[in-house]
């Protein structure tokens, strides 16, 4: 994939590589060259089988974030268990516990993923100006119990899920407040979803065996 876009001269900064789990430094190298971005799916490129996303192999591109690859293929839309992955891929593949830095993965996870679609100067960070997306995170659950204090960042790459975040602002509109979501009919959300899921397994057939 990368040497076409390369051969064809489609690198550029507007482009963002997903799936790149097998770029060779030489492609990355320029990859970076042009200005591209590189969007890191851990739980969807793994679970296809095309190989370990090792972060440490993509310290040369400079605009890079993680992304989810497709909610149906990644089991769910879980920031949380895409940094955990990450995290626990680079260590092991280090042979080192200390290899990874749970602040770069935060990182990936917000401004990171920001930078690889353009809103940068929009989302990604807290800063005067910028969209007020913001997630608060309650650390009295059991898998959370017992922060000393310090830098969040290990706690939330290691130990958070999507269970601890209690409110959550998109623009500065409440979307889910004590751990419920606001002005959704959650019962009808699942129904149609469970419909649309039937409908696009009567119009796909049985699958083979």
């Amino acid at each position: 994939m990368l040497d076409a876009l390369v051969e064809r001269g489609y690198l550029s900064p507007n482009v963002t590589v997903v799936l790149a789990t097998q770029a060779s430094a030489e492609q990355l190298r320029l990859l970076e060259a042009a200005g591209s971005s590189l969007a890191l799916t851990p739980i969807s490129e793994q679970r296809v089988g095309y190989g370990l996303t090792r972060l440490d192999q993509f310290a040369i591109v400079s605009k890079q974030g993680f992304g989810i690859d497709g909610n149906t293929l990644a089991g769910s839309a879980d920031m949380f268990a895409t940094m955990r992955l990450a995290a626990l891929t680079w260590s092991g593949g280090a042979r080192s516990e200390t290899a990874p830095d749970a602040r770069s993965l935060l990182e990936l996870a917000t401004i990171g993923g920001a930078k690889v679609v353009g809103m940068e100067s929009e989302v990604g960070t807290l800063s005067v100006g910028k969209r007020a997306d913001l997630q608060i995170i309650r650390l009295d659950s059991l898998n959370l119990a017992g922060f000393g204090g310090g830098d969040p960042s290990a706690l939330l790459v290691y130990s958070a899920r999507p269970s601890d975040v209690d409110s959550v602002l998109i623009g500065g509109r409440v979307v889910k407040i004590d751990g419920g979501l606001v002005d959704v009919d959650l019962p009808k959300l699942l129904q149609d979803a469970e419909a649309s899921a039937r409908a696009l397994t009567s119009r796909v057939g049985e699958p083979k065996q």
